[in-house]
Order: structure tokens, then sequence, then C-alpha cells
């Protein structure tokens, strides 16, 4: 994943890499950036939330304005429980840390579902989907 602001690949660090995802920092812009792996398809619940956790222990330690979760390789499956464990347990960290937008990059010809384009009850940050990096990077850099 890269993050790219106006044309411009931004410079962002490596924080941390395992097999299901690797985490990225701008700080220039502070935009964290989460991307997910192809081995994801064989990952449970259980590592789900553990992988989310250590993310959200990024997010508040680097104090994230913005938030870019790369899903084009996503492919767990997790169950409409584990839904409800993240927005209570992960989305209440990012208002803690102080996001402000969360934004989530699709495959480039994929449909965005129009829940992707809202924040979930509780989350105090602005939350949309893009096809784009540029795009997704920009909305995240907006001072409107």
């Amino acid at each position: 994943m890269k993050l790219i602001a106006k044309g411009k690949e931004m410079t962002s660090i490596h924080l941390h890499e395992d097999k299901f995802l690797r985490i990225l920092w701008d700080e220039k812009t502070r935009i964290i950036g989460l991307e997910w792996k192809e081995a994801t398809s064989a990952m449970t619940d259980e590592e789900f939330k553990r992988e989310l956790t250590g993310f959200a222990d990024y997010v508040g330690a680097m104090k994230a304005a913005g938030i870019l979760v790369d899903l084009s390789r996503f492919r767990h499956k997790p169950s409409p429980d584990t839904q409800q464990w993240r927005v209570k347990n992960i989305s209440s960290r990012y208002n803690d840390a102080g996001v402000q937008r969360f934004a989530f990059l699709l495959p480039k010809d994929a449909p965005i579902p129009p829940l992707m384009n809202q924040s979930s009850r509780g989350e105090g940050f602005l939350t949309r989907a893009f096809n784009d990096a540029e795009q997704a990077t920009s909305w995240l850099t907006a001072t409107d």
C-alpha cells in the first residue's frame, strides 16, 4: 500500500509486519495505514481480534488523525459478534486516540456498499470507502 496525496507518494515508516498485515505510518499527514494480506483467508475471529487490538495500540501510540485500511487482499469473514466486538473494543480506542477520519480502500473495480460510507454507532470519526488510494489519502488529509 502506498500513501499518496496530490499525486506524490508520501514517505511512510514501516511500523509492523506479520503474516496477516502490514502497518505503515506517515508522520507529516498523521495517517496510519493497515494493509491486510491474502493470508487472512485462513484467519480465525480470535486472530482477527488480536490483530485489530495490536493495530489499535499503534493508532493510540502515534495519535493518528487518519486511518487507511486496505481491504483489497482481506479474505477473512468476521462473524456478526466479532463486528460488534470491533465497534465496542476497537473503535472506542480510535476515538480516544483522536482519529478524525477512517478510510477503507477496496479493489479498483469493487462496488462500494453504502454502509461503508458511514460511521458505526459510537464512532466519533468520519468513515468513507474508496477504490483509489490517492482519493482516499486526499480525503483523509482534507481540512473541511
